[in-house]
């Protein structure tokens, strides 16, 4: 008896602390590492937020709540998320996404269109002094109702996000398809495409996008902190990028956060095209919402990790952060359309950029709490004269009918048929609605958009058992409601002319892509490239060092090689384009070799913020491109380009081809992606070559400085140079890609390829 008491209370001793570590390790999971609790991520509960241990039960909507027109709106935007997020595998949705684009610019500005006064289109006339002034008004008004909302709290008021622990572990997984493209609206952003003139604007709006992915730093990488998140919470969720994510056995199923998802995966896809509409999307979205304070504050009243939402009310911060970063760009965009051609090609501009602000401000991108929704009001009935005329039938034959089936074992909906006839209920208007809807929904008797397949309609026909029953106008009128339901609700239809004629842009649509000025083009398929697969898969292993370069650049042919030297700039940037793709060690090393080739600063513990953007302002953010400019300055006889385009033109046409081919193999990242690596590694010995054997002909010492990271010092030390940084982060690349057989032998077809096409070269000219 002693042995089973003393080991029953062992029992309970070793129950009750693994329970207490199991619960210390959750909340543990929520906090920072500092010791202070203010920091972010901790958890600390003030007194008038204590969590109400008494909260009636929370009750997960069902999908049955939502529309049939809403439903197939949403399932719509899911697939689209996905081929969105592969988009070399379905670029057949590039026309139809933007129509879509267009569509929704539209509609937003329509909606804005109703009260001007309190949105960006209040400003008629861009200045630099009036968009301050309401940027700086909107942060204020959020201040001020934050500060209202802390005060209806410690009155005693209830949360105002979510209500209970349950309900914002639904709301943060219903969130989950924005969050997982945190940074997608410049995801396309500064592409080797743009035209140079307008690189210093795409590099500052790219330099927000590089902290969305965390610099390269996978700790700091948006979407990968939202996705611990979802591991602390049991979510259960794929990769965002997989077709099982937009099944519906995960459900997620708040149309808004789709719809919202969506369109920032679209603002960034024609980054030529709707440049200046992507960069107001930037500045709207970058500032500080309402919701995010609150929500920060709710989830450490529940225990829940808010580092994520914390995150961002730091780093979007309007003095030196992403908000700051956003208006700047804005500015120098429209300063700089106003230099080259004049006042009304700025003013359409400023048209431009306040369509993206407005599409930003006009699609909620968080979930609605069910416990939070507001009552909606009560919608008059009939809703439509058809309505009203098949109310009218069924009343008229209520008071006899109602007998006449009173045996009947029918049931409709949520009651029998009988029930549904008291002549007596069925006067309320209610009763009406929602017999008319259950109905509607009750298969095989009603089969919607077809009264013919309905059974409904075969009764009261010939041989039927109500023939008869109904008067031939009565039955003509079922028919006509049975029709009518499969057909979209008279939803407005919104003129995509509206969007048009706003920004003084033509409607049509370009019918011809060329890789070398549009985006996205798979106009050129990589198979031009690859075409000697077969005979190069013997290569098992890339050449090492530079042994496939001469000693000197005075055997060098310019004509071949700055193509392939602008061309290169290419092979990577496909990768962030959807956020998801950066959110691993491969791909935040591809990141930060990304940041090195764009000229950025190296990588430190925080955040550059407008310390980048005043780098490229003052011309010290220089990269591949403003290297091969200077290439161009200092060869006799050789115009500076304006784009890629010309780059191509004036180049020999071998080389030009194969450089034109590189851009094709770009934006095939998912097949090739091992194979583009290889050949960047390659680049990457260029790179080294051009230091070590150039003696002044391609560059000076400051620019051969930059590309080794030997010209200029700081107080913490040296600052590597692009080719340092690229080795870096290709060694990562490559440990990974020795691990399997088949990722090795494609990497060393890459190099192999582009170490041939840099030794063409020094071919005769």
């Amino acid at each position: 008896m002693f042995i089973l008491q003393t080991t029953i209370a062992i029992l309970i001793a070793f129950l009750a602390l693994t329970a207490y570590n199991k619960l210390r390790s959750r909340i543990s999971k929520g906090k920072s590492k500092q010791k202070d609790l203010e920091a972010p991520g901790s958890l600390k509960i003030n007194s008038e937020n204590k969590v109400n241990s008494n909260e009636k039960a929370w009750r997960e909507p069902d999908l049955s709540e939502l529309s049939v027109e809403t439903c197939k709106e949403m399932d719509r935007h899911k697939l689209l998320y996905y081929k969105l997020h592969n988009l070399e595998n379905h670029p057949e949705i590039i026309p139809r996404c933007h129509d879509l684009l267009v569509s929704l610019l539209a509609t937003t500005l329509a909606d804005a269109f109703k009260d001007e006064s309190d949105t960006i289109l209040s400003i008629a006339e861009f200045s630099r002094d009036k968009l301050t002034e309401f940027l700086l008004t909107k942060d204020s008004k959020c201040t001020d109702n934050y500060e209202a909302y802390i005060a209806r709290r410690r009155a005693g008021g209830n949360r105002e996000i979510f209500s209970t622990e349950q309900e914002a572990k639904w709301w943060l997984k219903q969130a989950a398809p924005v969050k997982y493209v945190d940074g997608a609206w410049l995801g396309h952003i500064n592409k080797i495409s743009t035209t140079f003139k307008h690189g210093r604007v795409t590099k500052n709006a790219w330099q927000v996008m590089s902290e969305e992915l965390g610099d390269g730093d996978l700790e700091k990488n948006h979407v990968y902190v939202y996705r611990e998140l979802m591991k602390e919470i049991d979510a259960g969720l794929p990769e965002p990028d997989s077709k099982d994510f937009i099944h519906p056995r995960h459900g997620l199923n708040e149309p808004r956060c789709w719809k919202a998802a969506m369109a920032q995966l679209l603002i960034s896809l024609f980054p030529h095209d709707f440049l200046p509409e992507a960069l107001g999307f930037n500045m709207a979205y970058e500032s500080l919402p309402l919701h995010l304070l609150k929500t920060v504050r709710e989830l450490r009243e529940l225990r829940l990790n808010p580092y994520y939402f914390e995150l961002h009310i730091s780093i979007d911060n309007g003095s030196s952060g992403h908000a700051a970063m956003a208006m700047e760009t804005v500015i120098d965009y429209i300063e700089s359309v106003r230099k080259d051609g004049g006042e009304e090609a700025a003013h359409i501009a400023w048209k431009r950029v306040q369509a993206g602000f407005v599409l930003a401000e006009g699609l909620p991108t968080t979930p609605e709490s069910p416990s939070m929704k507001k009552k909606p009001c009560q919608e008059p009935f009939p809703r439509n004269e058809i309505e009203a005329r098949v109310i009218e039938v069924f009343a008229a034959k209520a008071p006899v009918a109602h007998k006449i089936h009173c045996n009947s074992r029918l049931k409709i909906g949520r009651r029998s048929l009988v029930d549904w006839l008291e002549p007596n209920a069925f006067r309320n208007p209610q009763w009406q609605k929602d017999f008319l809807d259950d109905l509607s929904n009750c298969k095989p008797w009603v089969i919607k958009g077809s009264s013919q397949k309905s059974r409904l309609v075969k009764e009261m026909s010939w041989e039927g058992k109500m023939f008869g029953s109904f008067m031939q106008s009565e039955v003509e009128t079922l028919k006509e409601w049975i029709d009518s339901l499969d057909k979209p609700t008279n939803r407005p239809i919104v003129d995509p002319m509206i969007y048009f004629n706003f920004v003084a842009k033509s409607p049509t649509i370009p019918q011809t892509s060329c890789i070398l000025k549009d985006y996205p083009s798979f106009a050129r398929p990589p198979c031009n490239i690859l075409q000697n697969w077969e005979t190069a898969k013997g290569a098992a292993t890339p050449g090492t060092g530079t042994t496939f370069l001469h000693n000197s650049t005075e055997e060098l042919n310019l004509s071949r090689f700055l193509p392939l030297w602008f061309a290169s700039r290419a092979l990577l940037e496909s990768l962030p384009s959807v956020p998801v793709r950066a959110a691993d060690p491969f791909g935040s090393a591809i990141v930060r070799i990304l940041r090195a080739q764009t000229g950025f600063s190296n990588e430190g513990p925080g955040v550059a913020g407008m310390d980048e953007v005043r780098r490229t302002w003052d011309g010290k953010a220089v990269g591949i491109i403003e290297l091969g400019l200077e290439m161009y300055a200092r060869a006799a006889g050789l115009t500076l380009p304006l784009s890629l385009e010309h780059v191509m033109d004036a180049g020999h046409p071998d080389s030009a081809s194969f450089a034109i081919d590189m851009l094709g193999i770009s934006m095939h990242w998912l097949e090739y992606r091992d194979l583009l690596v290889g050949m960047t590694c390659a680049v990457m010995e260029m790179h080294f070559w051009v230091v070590e054997s150039d003696e002044g002909r391609l560059l000076g010492q400051e620019g051969k400085g930059i590309l080794r990271g030997i010209a200029e010092r700081e107080r913490k030390g040296i600052l590597r140079g692009i080719a340092e940084r690229e080795r870096k982060g290709l060694e990562v690349c490559r440990r990974e890609i020795e691990r399997d057989e088949e990722r090795r032998r494609m990497f060393a077809m890459g190099m192999r390829f582009m170490q041939d096409a840099i030794s063409k070269c020094f071919a005769p000219r």
